[in-house]
C-alpha cells in the first residue's frame, strides 16, 4: 500500500476516534457532571492525537475530504439515527474503538510504525475499560427531580404505609423511600415486599432506608444509609453497581467524602428543625455549598414545608424530601399537587 493512502486512513481514523470520544466526554461533562470520567476521556482523546504528532504534517498534506467516497455513502444512510443519550454514547464508543483498531492494524503493516500500532493496541484496551465505566454511569437510575417521598407511619394520621404510598404514587411521585423504625423485621419484610410490587408496577424508584438486607430480599432499587451505618464500600459489594446507594450528610466534609466513597446521591440536612431527624440543623448555607460544589445528585431533607420550600429550591435543590408535610396531610394527593407547583 502506498504511504499516501496509509496517511489518509490514519488521518481519517484519528479524527474519527477523537470526535467519538469528544461526544461522550461532553455528555459526561455537561449532562452527568462527572469530573472523573470527563478527565479520563479528555486524556484518552489527547493520547490518540499525540501518538501520531510526529507525522501530523503528512496526515494533513494527504487529506482529501473533497474526493472521499465515504461522504456520499454517509449522506444516503439513515442508520446513524439515535434515540437518547445511551444510544449516542454506545455508538460513539463503537466508532472510537473501530477507528483505533484501524489505526492499530494499518500501523503494524508499516515497518517504521509497528511500535505506534502497539501503542494504539494498548489504547484500545484502555478504552474498553473506560467504556464500561461510562455505561455503568448511564445505566444507573438518576435521582428524579421534584418530591422525594418518605414513609413515616407513626405520623400518618392512622393510615398504613401501604395507603400513604398508594396516594403518593397516584399523585405522581417518582421515588419513594421506605423508612420504618418501629416494626419487627418480619413485618417490615411483608410491607416492603408489597411496596416493591406497587412501585415496580408504577415505574417508581423504591429505596430502603438503612436495611441493606431488606433491600436485597425485595429487590429494591437501592438503599439510603446514614454516615454511621454499614460502610458504603461494603454495601456496594453486596448490592452491585446497578443499585442506587444514597448517603446522609450533615457537613461539607461528609459530602466530599461521600463522593470519594462512590455514593450515587447524598441526603443534605436537616435543613430546618424536625421531629424525624436527631441531628442539629445544617441550614441553607450547607445546602448552597452542596448545590455549587458536589457533582453527584442530592436530596434536601429536614423540616421542609410548603411555607419554606421556595427557599430550599432557590438554594439549588432539585429533589426535596417532605415527610410529615405529606404523610400527615388530610388529602395527600392534593398536598403533593400544591407542592409540585413550587418547582
Amino acid at each position: 500500500m502506498m504511504m499516501k493512502y496509509i496517511y489518509r486512513i490514519l488521518d481519517a481514523n484519528v479524527n474519527r476516534a477523537a470526535e467519538g470520544i469528544r461526544v461522550v466526554e461532553d455528555i459526561c461533562r455537561f449532562n452527568y457532571e462527572n469530573e472523573k470520567l470527563t478527565k479520563k476521556l479528555r486524556d484518552m482523546r489527547h493520547k490518540i492525537r499525540k501518538n501520531l504528532k510526529d507525522i501530523d504534517s503528512h496526515l494533513l498534506r494527504h487529506r482529501d475530504s473533497a474526493h472521499d467516497i465515504g461522504k456520499k455513502i454517509t449522506k444516503q444512510s439513515k442508520i446513524d439515527k439515535k434515540e437518547g443519550l445511551s444510544q449516542i454514547i454506545a455508538a460513539n464508543f463503537k466508532r472510537a474503538l473501530e477507528a483505533i483498531r484501524v489505526i492499530e492494524e494499518i500501523s503494524k503493516t508499516t515497518d517504521n510504525m509497528y511500535g505506534i500500532g502497539k501503542e494504539y493496541e494498548a489504547l484500545r484496551y484502555e478504552l474498553y475499560y473506560l467504556e464500561k465505566e461510562v455505561l455503568l454511569l448511564t445505566s444507573k437510575k438518576s435521582l428524579p427531580q421534584g418530591i422525594y417521598g418518605i414513609t413515616f407511619e407513626k405520623f400518618s394520621n392512622g393510615r398504613s404505609n401501604i395507603e400513604v404510598v398508594d396516594e403518593m404514587i397516584k399523585a405522581g411521585i417518582k421515588i419513594i423511600q421506605y423508612r420504618e423504625k418501629d416494626k419487627n423485621f418480619q413485618k417490615m419484610y411483608e410491607e416492603a415486599k408489597t411496596l416493591r410490587k406497587m412501585t415496580k408496577e408504577a415505574g417508581v424508584l423504591f429505596i430502603i432506608n438503612d436495611h441493606v438486607e431488606l433491600a436485597m430480599m425485595v429487590d429494591a432499587d437501592g438503599v439510603h444509609i446514614g454516615d454511621d451505618d454499614w460502610p458504603l464500600k461494603e454495601v456496594r459489594k453486596l448490592l452491585g453497581d446497578d443499585k442506587i446507594i444514597g448517603l446522609s450528610t450533615h457537613s461539607k466534609e461528609q459530602a466530599l467524602r461521600a463522593v470519594e466513597l462512590g455514593a450515587d446521591y447524598i441526603g443534605v440536612g436537616p435543613i430546618y428543625d424536625t421531629l424525624t431527624k436527631d441531628y442539629a440543623t445544617v441550614g441553607i448555607k450547607y445546602l448552597e455549598f452542596v448545590a455549587q460544589n458536589i457533582p453527584i445528585p442530592f436530596v434536601a431533607i429536614g423540616g421542609i414545608k410548603e411555607h419554606n420550600i421556595q427557599e430550599v429550591i432557590k438554594a439549588g435543590a432539585k429533589s426535596i424530601a417532605l415527610v410529615t408535610e405529606i404523610t400527615q396531610a388530610i388529602d395527600i394527593k392534593e398536598k403533593i399537587k400544591i407542592l409540585g407547583k413550587q418547582f
